[in-house]
């Protein structure tokens, strides 16, 4: 098997197979035929706020106080969680063969089956029932003009080419009761799944490559990444971007709109420079981009090689959705092997002064590190480190800068006078999974985009997902050292590991659970990432959070 080389590249890319009647095909996972992810009890525990009947679906969301609304899908209060009845997942830049899948998979922590529909411009795409405790994988089109050229047939790729407006780019998900829902830009890592009756014969990765002494190089997605989609009432109007610099293809911000009239601007930080596009002419580096968009239309601002969307502000006059990533990246650069991420931004309003940041467990259950970024939000924000800081660890830091902690192998808790935002972005496969312990046939593991959740967001019930789609899946859970937590249904016998204070880590491998669904319930709040691995790929993001409007907008 060979190793993903990147020559200005990474690789390939998704597809769908058509239903009949024009629709896609899904895999709905939990019916009462597949048995159960367990009893779920303690679910919603600690005197949540418990929605009944309606469109809730008797949902525990445990979403904290503040005047909101106990129902997430009640469009007129403000969501102050990450499940909810409206969403809209959005395809962005990858090079990944077309022959690999864009998919949503989402998933039901309710009580009652949710009715999913999906639809784009109002055209039915696809439909179906996700049952209680359970999930179901729908795969997606591509949207061409978002997602970009695929690579050839030895996974070598160029930079995105301009900056997309797609009217009506975006999916648009509604479900009768309240789900959680994550978009996988693609959903499989390896020519094997897929919707029923997937031909994969036609993956380029399957014909001959020169550069690989004319041997298939072969059909494996090797850029993969997910993301945590938010609801579209837990949306707000500004948002502090948090990405990666890039050396080989630019960086993104995709931001998507549900309203009519909707008016966006993007004050560029001082890295920033956009390429331009049918939304907007090039801009430079604290440059002003302004755009108008309508419900469903997607904009993805592409930066030029080498440039970074990092502490860009995001304002707009009704909520949007913002995700921001890069096409493909190593990390750290010239480090083995290239790979797209992407996360959804959390609302700037959402975030916390306090954050416990833990690297990534790797496929064999080690820590090899990762790298830290510190975003500021306001000026003056004074940092220390209670537990210990680490090499290059700021002690103040400014609204919109940005500093890297480069492969942080130790925890740590870093508290702010103003809330900031904290990054966390996995090592390349050859440190996550390297040949000592994997052998040259594995490396498993590759760059993957993540972001910490604040304390003061953490939750005691979480519905979230890793795929069966992969090798080996990782929770990682932040927690108080006397915490008790439940998975499935079942109590865990685990010590944290100690991080400072009262606080630690556990690293739970996960099983099957319900094919790829699982319930966290926890005696107190807790924070959770979750992180997946196949060969020369991975994803990682926060399994959920709580979204309490916290801290004021930023004024620059």
């Amino acid at each position: 098997m060979r190793r993903w080389v990147v020559s200005m590249s990474c690789a390939l890319g998704l597809a769908c197979s058509a239903v009949p009647g024009g629709g896609r095909d899904v895999v709905a996972i939990g019916d009462p035929d597949a048995g159960s992810a367990g009893s779920g009890a303690g679910l919603g525990s600690g005197g949540a706020p418990s929605t009944s009947g309606g469109s809730g679906g008797g949902l525990n969301i445990d979403a904290g106080s503040g005047g909101a609304s106990s129902d997430p899908c009640d469009p007129a209060q403000p969501n102050t969680s990450y499940v909810g009845c409206e969403f809209w997942p959005t395809v962005t830049s990858n090079g990944v063969w077309d022959v690999f899948d864009f998919a949503v998979v989402v998933a039901n922590a309710g009580d009652a089956p949710a009715s999913i529909s999906i639809d784009r411009a109002g055209v039915p795409v696809a439909t179906g029932t996700v049952q209680p405790r359970g999930l179901a994988k729908f795969h997606l089109p591509w949207v061409p003009e978002l997602k970009g050229g695929q690579g050839n047939v030895c996974g070598t790729l160029g930079p995105a080419l301009d900056s997309p407006e797609v009217e009506d780019g975006a999916y648009h998900l509604t479900s009768t009761s309240a789900v959680s829902v994550y978009q996988f830009n693609p959903l499989e890592y390896a020519s094997k799944g897929g919707p029923t009756g997937k031909d994969w014969s036609a993956c380029p990765g399957l014909e001959p490559c020169v550069t690989n002494g004319n041997q298939p190089v072969g059909c494996f997605s090797f850029t993969n990444d997910a993301s945590l989609l938010l609801p579209s009432n837990a949306w707000t109007g500004t948002y502090r971007v948090m990405g990666q610099k890039n050396h080989k293809s630019g960086s993104f911000v995709s931001i998507t709109a549900a309203t009519d009239g909707t008016k966006v601007e993007v004050k560029l930080a001082a890295s920033a420079k956009v390429i331009a596009g049918s939304a907007t002419p090039e801009t430079g580096p604290g440059g002003l981009v302004s755009l108008d968009m309508n419900g469903g239309d997607v904009v993805q601002l592409v930066g030029e090689v080498g440039s970074d969307f990092s502490g860009s502000l995001v304002t707009s006059n009704h909520p949007v959705q913002v995700l921001s990533g890069v096409r493909c990246t190593e990390e750290p650069a010239g480090t083995p092997a290239c790979d797209h991420l992407e996360e959804t931004l959390l609302p700037a309003e959402t975030l916390g002064t306090r954050y416990f940041v833990t690297a990534p467990t790797s496929p064999l259950g080690k820590v090899p590190g990762h790298r830290v970024r510190v975003y500021g939000n306001v000026d003056q924000t004074k940092l220390s480190y209670p537990s210990g800081a680490p090499p290059g660890a700021p002690t103040v830091i400014g609204a919109g800068q940005v500093v890297d902690l480069e492969n942080v192998k130790s925890d740590f808790e870093i508290v702010g006078s103003a809330p900031f935002g904290v990054g966390s972005f996995m090592l390349g496969g050859a440190l996550q999974d390297p040949p000592e312990f994997a052998g040259d046939e594995d490396y498993r593991g590759d760059p993957s985009l993540s972001f910490m959740i604040p304390v003061e967001q953490f939750r005691k019930t979480y519905v979230f997902l890793a795929p069966d789609d992969y090798d080996v899946s990782y929770l990682d859970v932040v927690m108080p050292l006397d915490a008790k937590l439940e998975l499935d249904g079942e109590m865990l016998a685990i010590t944290p590991s100690a991080i400072g204070g009262e606080y630690g880590v556990a690293r739970v491998k996960l099983g099957p659970g319900n094919g790829g669904a699982h319930v966290l319930d926890a005696s107190e709040p807790v924070g959770i990432q979750v992180m997946g691995y196949g060969s020369y790929t991975s994803y990682q993001y926060p399994g959920g959070s709580n979204l309490e409007r916290i801290a004021l907008p930023p004024v620059k």
